[in-house]
């Protein structure tokens, strides 16, 4: 079995309830010229339009087919987390794409869901995971890498981490929202920098506020191949050894310790690079990933993983088994 660890869904069930009921969740829906919803929230402004094969699992099922990938771990797209939203209605959109994903997934065999929680509020987040993975048998929650600009390592996150812990998900952490944008309006930047620029920064916040210690069982992912951390490592190594003083009380290990506190896709679009993660992490932290269904998504994964002509039994690690014993499929 070869499982894609990176794919995003919202169900179109969801996208009709808000039409609907758009002052109980906060958020409006317009169209664009072909018929693509965009989402407003509150008097935010539009996102862009939720592309049709973000919202079907039929067309998604050929695909999957034609590069290979047997099952792939679904959340959702994270510019619509909605984490400006007033607390109760960011709690009840995220209910409702929960809910309404694993209905769509309920009898497929080639799709797992994870859960959105309402990250505004730590201990509302906490509730809303432990709704999805015991009551709706999702596998975990997929997180922004930042709290509409407050780090993970906030205090009022604490509950979710701990809740997180105790059931012993998943959490993946992907990019939004990021650090900088408005430096990266050209070129694309705000996504091929932005986003691995702000899994940095979130991974560095975990380990060096000691979430990473206080949650060690806690299975974090952090997509894109870690960011720029497994290739700054060094320097964060070098400045905790020589300013002390900066580093806080939070931290209990070096931190080159703690990248194996994390998990890492194959998203890199590099064999080079993705051979450099597999050396500073090892091949048993490492995860097949594509971003479908996004025009930068990798459209043959299984092939990149046999381009680094690892031994059959590195390549099984990566295709297979590190992702069924991460989610426990």
């Amino acid at each position: 079995m070869n499982i894609d660890t990176h794919g995003h869904y919202i169900s179109p069930d969801a996208i009709d309830e808000i039409k609907k009921n758009p002052a109980r969740y906060g958020i409006r829906v317009e169209e664009d010229e072909e018929g693509n919803p965009c989402l407003g929230f509150g008097d935010g402004p539009l996102t862009r339009p939720l592309r049709p094969k973000l919202r079907e699992l039929e067309e998604r099922k050929t695909i999957m087919k034609a590069q290979g990938v047997d099952l792939q771990i679904v959340y959702t797209w994270l510019d619509v987390v909605g984490y400006s939203l007033p607390v109760e209605q960011c709690a009840a959109w995220c209910r409702l794409q929960n809910e309404t994903m694993m209905a769509d997934l309920e009898g497929l065999d080639y799709v797992e869901g994870l859960a959105t929680v309402p990250l505004v509020s730590g201990p509302r987040a906490a509730d809303e995971l432990t709704h999805a993975v015991e009551n709706l048998g999702m596998r975990g929650a997929a997180i922004a890498s930042n709290v509409d600009g407050r780090t993970l390592d906030d205090l009022e996150f604490e509950p979710f981490w701990r809740r997180a812990g105790e059931l012993g998900g998943v959490v993946v952490i992907h990019p939004y929202n990021v650090a900088g944008r408005d430096r990266m309006t050209s070129f694309f930047l705000n996504n091929l920098v932005g986003n691995p620029l702000d899994t940095t920064l979130a991974a560095a916040s975990l380990i060096f506020a000691g979430v990473a210690d206080r949650h060690a069982s806690i299975r974090a992912v952090l997509v894109h191949g870690g960011g720029c951390l497994p290739y700054l490592i060094g320097r964060l190594q070098w400045g905790y050894e020589r300013y002390p003083q900066l580093m806080g009380d939070g931290i209990r290990k070096t931190p080159i310790r703690y990248l194996s506190w994390f998990y890492y896709d194959t998203l890199l679009y590099h064999t080079e690079n993705i051979k450099h993660l597999l050396n500073i992490v090892g091949v048993d932290r490492v995860l097949m990933g594509t971003d479908y269904p996004f025009p930068i998504e990798d459209p043959d994964p299984v092939h990149t993983v046999e381009r680094l002509e690892l031994p059959e039994e590195e390549q099984r690690m990566i295709l297979e088994s590190n992702p069924t014993n991460l989610f426990r499929l």
